[in-house]
């Protein structure tokens, strides 16, 4: 099913696509298709994810040691 989505998406929706931006459009393709189910619950997973994200700054470790 992937594979034939795939080759829709890029003959119907991309015309003339060069060899080294191919990837850049699977990236793309398989991001959507990994995310088709999730509708509405998309705006609540982003807001969880963005909610409990832990950054690296106050664990960073800086080289004070540095010359």
């Amino acid at each position: 099913i992937a594979i034939s989505n795939s080759k829709s998406l890029l003959r119907d929706t991309y015309h003339g696509i060069k060899s080294e931006f191919l990837q850049e459009y699977l990236n793309e393709f398989c991001y959507k298709f990994n995310r088709r189910y999730f509708g509405e619950d998309m705006f609540d997973r982003l807001l969880e994810i963005g909610t409990t994200y832990r950054t690296d700054f106050e664990h960073r470790i800086y080289n004070k040691n540095a010359a």
